[in-house]
């Protein structure tokens, strides 16, 4: 009688969002996947998740219907996931052996620090709790998103005690950026800081999906693939990837710096939050942790929130563009187009950088395979893809290529796509990237070395 399958389990934390995957760890295919949304907010917590119809295993109960469920609002970020934990994991749904199929589960956690390769952690093992106690440091760097991703490792070793928890960081695609992109022109500290104070850079688990999907769409290795990515979500960032590797990116430190999102501020001048906030260093409690004023401030009450009064880009567009103008823009009009247009201008600022660099690149990887749009403001927006390009066309005109975008794979087309014209000099794409079976991969790779 064969062997029961095993299991993987990629868990995603988001700021107020739970995103889940179970995969059949020896084919990597998604057999159940869901998540969890309004995660500690102002309404009730919702989770809902169901099998992968055409991955369905024998042994699996048909969830031909999604599970769904609602939580008191006044439900922890923990309690959330061990709801979901609870669920996902019964025979009713894994069938015979429930939770111990589970032997991998997959941690995407956004800030590594100083690692180069994921973090294996077993239950029980005499390192377990000087790893936790490394990592919890380290979330000090990145308080909305590590804080909340280290609770739910922890869940995991204590309600999956036999499984292997593998933390992914976002910041190991980055470890390839040249020091003088990642060095800051200040002074070392006098004191100890729990990673030197450098740029890190952010979304690699997302960079390193969307390279091995364009490498295999373009029929070239990995290691000679040269892109320009905009990730761009509530939170959005951009790479350059040169010859496989990432060079340049445009968030630091923490996620703050770069692009603006839906909360955050991005990029300002240093001396502002001082004036904005003058008791800026006192410190506020968030989601049962201390962060500081100014941390709170730029990352939970600025960006597209602090402008517009909402966090929905899609909606600032609207509002931006209607489809009936009247003939005096409102405020919210002019405010919205405000947005749109400051968005639009920091995301041209690093992409027009980036393919700068590679073009007058003295490597011999100097040649623009693609730049590609991921994340869900980059996947759904046309207008701010069609914008981006159209800042291009004079080099379409420059090189006669008769390029440029092509409308209807833009505003029509689905999935991974090109959304330029046949000899786009600058060949623009839609890529879906897939954090959790990169996370997946990873951690499977790692726990089997491990062993």
């Amino acid at each position: 009688m064969a062997a029961a399958p095993e299991y993987c389990l990629a868990v995603n934390c988001g700021s107020s969002s739970i995103k889940f995957k179970l995969y059949q760890t020896r084919s990597q295919q998604v057999l159940l996947a869901g998540s969890a949304s309004n995660v500690q907010g102002s309404s009730p917590a919702k989770f809902a998740f169901k099998h992968v119809p055409q991955q369905q295993q024998q042994d699996f109960t048909d969830l031909s219907e999604k599970v769904e469920r609602e939580l008191d609002s006044s439900t922890s970020y923990q309690d959330v996931f061990e709801e979901i934990l609870r669920d996902v994991t019964s025979e009713q749904v894994l069938g015979k052996g429930g939770k111990d199929r589970i032997k991998v589960i997959a941690h995407r956690i956004v800030h590594g620090g100083t690692a180069k390769e994921p973090v294996v952690i077993k239950h029980g093992d005499k390192s377990e709790q000087e790893t936790l106690n490394r990592m919890d440091e380290v979330s000090d760097f990145a308080p909305l998103h590590n804080h909340h991703a280290m609770l739910i490792v922890k869940t995991c070793l204590e309600s999956l005690p036999s499984a292997t928890s593998v933390l992914c960081f976002d910041t190991l695609f980055h470890t390839t950026i040249p020091a003088f992109r990642t060095t800051y022109a200040i002074s070392t500290p006098p004191h100890d800081t729990p990673v030197p104070l450098v740029r890190y850079g952010f979304h690699g688990l997302s960079y390193a999906s969307i390279l091995k999907q364009m490498s295999e769409e373009l029929s070239i290795p990995s290691k000679e693939v040269n892109l320009v990515v905009a990730h761009l979500g509530s939170g959005g960032s951009c790479c350059l990837i040169q010859g496989g590797e990432s060079k340049n990116t445009s968030m630091g430190l923490t996620p703050l710096e770069g692009l603006p999102g839906g909360t955050r501020s991005g990029s300002l001048d240093a001396s502002l939050i001082f004036h904005h906030t003058p008791d800026c260093s006192e410190t506020v409690e968030w989601s049962g942790r201390p962060i500081s004023k100014a941390e709170f401030v730029l990352n939970k009450e600025s960006g597209f929130k602090a402008l517009t009064g909402s966090t929905d880009f899609g909606e600032i567009i609207q509002r931006a563009f209607p489809d009936s103008p009247p003939s005096s823009p409102s405020k919210e009009q002019e405010t919205a187009l405000l947005t749109y247009n400051l968005y639009l201008d920091r995301l041209l600022g690093f992409i027009s950088a980036y393919i700068t660099t590679l073009l007058s690149s003295p490597s011999p990887h100097n040649e623009l395979h693609g730049l590609v749009f991921s994340g869900g403001i980059g996947e759904r927006s046309a207008r701010l893809r069609n914008d981006v390009l159209e800042h291009f066309r004079w080099v379409e005109e420059l090189a006669g290529s008769q390029g440029g975008v092509d409308d209807k794979s833009n505003e029509e087309g689905e999935g991974r796509r090109r959304i330029t014209k046949d000899g786009s000099r600058i060949s623009g794409w839609v890529v879906e990237t897939d954090e959790e079976l990169e996370c997946v991969q990873l951690a499977v790779a790692a726990s089997e070395a491990a062993k």
